[in-house]
């Protein structure tokens, strides 16, 4: 039986096309061949393999065989390697508490809440079929590192990395707001005093003998005339 020269899939007698890559097929393969499109199939089928028990173990490490528990009122949700991490509209919370595994990853092992304005910065590197993605949170007086223990990284499957992207973007989003709202000159609030209380104060001047009490009636008229 021919095998077809671009992948190393079997393929019937007279057929046009390889039914697993698609590649034309003038005619049989040549003899010579057949042991380089044996050892092609055989490459490809380790590859998967591989691919195939790391995505098994992968999902053990991070304990997708569990039921995992969406947190009520959060707008993205992600389960990673070293824990959980919910976003709501005010604040991130990480949950390090759901396994032994995810204990030691985190170095933190427990349920850490950080507001927006705590945040300096969020960095993404994206998943990849062969590399877990990760999302590391900097905040103040601490050193970013996505190789170490961190309790503000997650790592996450490939699965998610959607759930990432809208997850990067709101939250960048959220820290250029709150770096804006520092920029903005503030406004200075200027309340304006009533005439009746114009009035008391003008008598309180009167009886302390600051102003005289012409002073007083042109005082009073005008308070009265503004009421």
């Amino acid at each position: 039986m021919p095998f077809c020269p671009n992948c190393g899939n079997e393929i019937d007698d007279g057929s046009k096309f390889c039914p697993n890559c698609g590649n034309p097929m003038d005619g049989p393969a040549p003899a010579g061949n057949a042991q380089q499109s044996s050892g092609g199939s055989l490459f490809n089928d380790l590859k998967k393999g591989g691919l195939d028990l790391k995505k098994k173990m992968d999902n053990y490490a991070h304990g997708e065989h569990r039921e995992i528990q969406r947190p009520e009122g959060c707008l993205y949700f992600m389960n990673g390697l070293q824990g959980t991490l919910a976003i709501f509209e005010d604040y991130i919370e990480f949950d390090f508490s759901g396994s032994a595994m995810k204990k030691y990853m985190s170095g933190f092992g427990g349920v850490k809440k950080v507001y927006y304005h705590q945040i300096n910065s969020i960095q993404k590197r994206d998943a990849t079929d062969m590399v877990n993605g990760t999302i590391e949170f900097e905040l103040p007086g601490m050193a970013a590192s996505a190789f170490s223990q961190n309790e503000n990284l997650i790592t996450f499957l490939p699965k998610y990395q959607d759930e990432a992207n809208k997850i990067y973007d709101f939250v960048n989003n959220k820290i250029l707001e709150i770096n804006n709202a520092k920029t903005q000159p503030s406004q200075i609030v200027q309340t304006e005093v009533s005439p009746m209380a114009k009035l008391k104060e003008a008598k309180e001047l009167l009886d302390m003998g600051v102003i005289t009490q012409e002073e007083f009636d042109e005082i009073k008229a005008k308070c009265l005339a503004d009421l």
